[in-house]
């Protein structure tokens, strides 16, 4: 392993999530379901590209209240296998580990954080009006805002590319992975997305990781 890493950046699905859309494994969960399968079948057919995505699913959310009501909802989601395991030992091996996400909110990032006693943790930003979702978005965490997220991580602590190290399964996390001194494709969605890492791992255990780190 390059023995210069400092802070490793995970995605959320399909990585420390156990699924394609831990934002849809919540919907459910509070009624918006069926709206969210809507969403989905429309990306599908019209081929939107994420940012365009991520707009249209913001206004599901419009009218839910911000505050912690669905806290117990994140701290419930069914993480991929040996994540809890994985986050914890790298942790105690003196990394500093969070998750940059195109999947979800940080209104739920922030539960996210606590569960997994991450350091940091960034997804997309949604508008609010009145202690509620507007149904807007205030930043898109697109690929490049992934990468240009860990580049702010990473100068807020005076640290270079050579520290980064990253994981990802989507095209999204091509340009995280182009920033990353280190990066594993777990369980890739198509070859672009392995040819892009330094290695590829297919596992369903995020255990399967650590002979990287460790």
């Amino acid at each position: 392993m390059h023995k210069d890493i400092k802070i490793i950046a995970f995605d959320l699905d399909g990585v420390l999530f156990d699924g394609p859309s831990a934002a849809f494994h919540i919907a459910q969960q509070v009624g918006l379901g069926e709206k969210y399968q809507e969403l989905f079948s429309r990306i599908g057919k019209e081929k939107l590209p994420m940012e365009e995505s991520i707009r249209i699913g913001s206004k599901i959310w419009e009218g839910v209240q911000i505050n912690s009501d669905y806290d117990h909802l994140v701290m419930k989601l069914p993480l991929m296998k040996g994540a809890e395991e994985t986050i914890r030992a790298l942790k105690e091996a003196g990394y500093l580990v969070g998750c940059i996400s195109s999947g979800v909110s940080q209104f739920f990032m922030e539960p996210l954080t606590k569960r997994l006693n991450l350091d940091f943790a960034h997804s997309n930003i949604l508008g609010t009006s009145n202690g509620a979702h507007s149904g807007s978005v205030e930043y898109t965490m697109g690929g490049p805002q992934k990468a240009e997220t860990a580049l702010r991580i990473l100068q807020e602590r005076e640290l270079s590319t050579k520290n980064l190290a990253s994981i990802g399964d989507g095209t999204n996390d091509i340009d995280l992975f182009g920033v990353s001194a280190f990066s594993i494709a777990f369980n890739p969605e198509n070859e672009d997305v392995s040819g892009a890492a330094t290695v590829t791992v297919h596992s369903k255990n995020l255990e399967s990781i650590l002979e990287h780190f460790i």
